[in-house]
């Protein structure tokens, strides 16, 4: 008995110790996005099913991609004008080997879609209704530099919509649940929609024009507009400007040179709905309490924003309304001629054609999408609007 008991003592100790699990509060405040996503795959190649490391492996894939697309441009040097600390973090860097084309823009698009994609398929695998993840918002260092320099956090986005969150940054603390996986992924829906959206164009006439406003390091055909200016006195009017927004808007021109995109591109808008309402489902249903960042009128919000239920209930109709204007059942009402005939959405995304901005608004680029039929109404939109007294968009940002 005793010399099995010593066997056994050895056994044990010559045994590796337990990895610790992966804690992703710890690995956002670290900023070490690429390390901790290595160590939370690794985890779950052995606990496949710890939803709880699942759900922030899909988070901090989501935090590092936002950082990464940020980068991948800021490295060209980024215009700002009236925000010193955004210039001094900026300024940091040194000029790119090459210059930032419009062939590089897309690619940058397409890998920035492909981490999306990567995102939602981590999402996707979570199947706990009880999965819970506490992160500390305001410790999470966002790099706008891919060679050091200070950081920022993302809690002064949520100010710019007047979604305040308490004003000591290292203590804001939100607790994600299931719902949240549902928001998320709505969320990651979108954005797909957004690029899948924009690689349809071709936008290279746009970038020609206006890419040098918006960066340093561009190229283009227009060499002159690289060139300084002939005098640093222009009066009231930077006329340079002026014509550069004026060529801009004329050249909001897009063949589509990639259309199926834009069927993609439709079938993300409808999952990132489906997923809206998936999510306030699980919202409502929820009786606890807990630093909540989606929460129901019987809870308290971690951003200190109260959600009523006639919020809720005109957000839902918004969605059904949205939905309907999707799938064709409703159109979206045109503003000349028969106020019987409105524009098919669906159809814009299934027989797309060259998008011209200017004929949009002028009205004729609409002619193949004209119909007569239901109308989605302004007035629906307008109570909807007063329901979030106003502030649609900008909750509209915070639901998804």
């Amino acid at each position: 008995m005793l010399r099995a008991l010593v066997t056994i003592t050895f056994f044990c100790m010559a045994l590796p110790a337990a990895a610790a699990t992966p804690d992703p509060d710890e690995i956002l405040a670290s900023g070490k996005f690429a390390e901790g996503i290595v160590a939370l795959e690794a985890h779950l190649k052995q606990q496949p099913k710890d939803d709880k490391a699942r759900f922030g492996l899909g988070l901090i894939q989501f935090v590092q991609s936002a950082q990464s697309l940020i980068q991948r441009y800021s490295i060209y040097g980024v215009q700002t004008r009236g925000n010193a600390q955004l210039q001094e973090i900026l300024a940091v860097q040194s000029a790119p080997k090459e210059p930032l084309t419009y062939p590089l823009v897309r690619q940058i698009t397409q890998e920035w879609l492909d981490d999306l994609s990567r995102i939602d398929e981590t999402l996707s695998r979570i199947e706990s209704e009880e999965v819970k993840l506490a992160l500390h918002v305001g410790r999470i260092p966002l790099s706008l530099t891919r060679n050091g320099g200070p950081t920022v956090t993302l809690l002064p986005l949520l100010r710019d919509f007047r979604l305040g969150p308490p004003s000591r940054e290292a203590d804001f603390e939100i607790v994600f649940d299931r719902a949240d996986v549902d928001w998320l992924r709505g969320y990651c829906h979108i954005l797909r929609a957004i690029g899948e959206m924009i690689l349809s164009h071709d936008s290279q006439g746009l970038f020609d024009v206006i890419a040098h406003r918006i960066f340093k390091h561009v190229k283009t055909p227009h060499e002159f507009l690289l060139e300084p200016r002939r005098s640093s006195n222009q009066g009231w009017w930077d006329w340079e400007e002026i014509a550069d927004i004026i060529a801009a808007i004329h050249m909001i021109r897009f063949p589509v040179i990639e259309p199926k995109r834009m069927i993609v591109a439709l079938d993300h808008l409808e999952h990132t709905l489906s997923f809206s309402r998936e999510m306030w489902k699980r919202v409502l249903a929820e009786t606890d309490d807990d630093h909540e960042w989606i929460p129901n009128p019987k809870q308290n919000g971690a951003i200190n924003v109260n959600v009523s239920q006639e919020m809720i209930d005109n957000w839902l109709q918004a969605v059904d309304e949205a939905e309907s204007v999707l799938k064709g059942k409703k159109l979206v009402p045109f503003w000349r001629g028969n106020p019987t005939r409105g524009v098919n959405v669906r159809r814009v995304f299934l027989e797309p054609t060259q998008l011209d901005l200017v004929l949009w608004i002028q009205g004729t680029a609409a002619t193949p999408y004209l119909e007569v039929g239901e109308s989605s109404s302004p007035d629906t939109w307008e109570r909807i609007n007063r329901a979030f007294g106003g502030r649609f968009f900008g909750f509209g940002f915070w639901f998804n």
